[in-house]
């Protein structure tokens, strides 16, 4: 009996990726792949799909933190505005006070 034979996973450094996806988004996964030495374009194309979907997670999180800061910077507009008309009517009710 032949004794099976295991393919061993090749493990590719980030930067290697990082170079390969930007390749792939240039000139295709499959002429990336050739390019580059590496047996199968579902690699490359497995990498482009997972880094376009950090890019949508990232920018849902900065629109998140965004909307969150918005919702901030109105409340506390809202609470200024409120001190700023206090101030106001007491700046009024002490000059009629001064007048009479």
């Amino acid at each position: 009996m032949k004794k099976e034979q295991r393919k061993t996973r090749k493990s590719y450094s980030p930067e290697f990726k990082s170079q390969a996806i930007q390749l792939a988004k240039e000139i295709g996964a499959q002429e990336a792949a050739d390019k580059l030495g590496i047996s199968s374009h579902q690699t490359i194309s497995a990498w482009v799909r997972y880094d376009k979907k950090l890019e949508i997670d990232t920018e849902f999180r900065e629109i998140e933190q965004l909307k969150a800061e918005n919702k901030r910077l109105k409340k506390e507009l809202d609470s200024e505005k409120k001190a700023v008309a206090i101030l106001k009517d007491a700046a009024a009710f002490f000059c009629q006070d001064h007048l009479k």
